[in-house]
């Protein structure tokens, strides 16, 4: 964690402990949601090793004669 940041929640901490108990037992809600949220992983192992084998792909591009003949198709040039 950079300087800045910590910083930041301090003074994140700071203006929630003037809040009320209510308010502040809601805000650490949501902040241990997100960070659950941000935490845990949303693709299973294969998911991930698909993901990894179609970016190890050779990339194919379209030439530009092609975009063109595409764009005139649809009379969107």
């Amino acid at each position: 964690m950079t300087k800045a940041i910590a910083e930041k929640l301090t003074k994140a901490a700071k203006a929630i402990e003037v809040l009320p108990e209510e308010t502040q037992n809601a805000l650490l809600a949501e902040l241990e949601e997100r960070i659950v949220d941000f935490s845990t992983p949303h693709m299973s192992n294969a998911q991930r090793v698909e993901v990894r084998r179609r970016l190890s792909l050779p990339r194919r591009y379209v030439s530009g004669v092609r975009i063109r003949s595409i764009l005139t198709k649809y009379d969107a040039s």
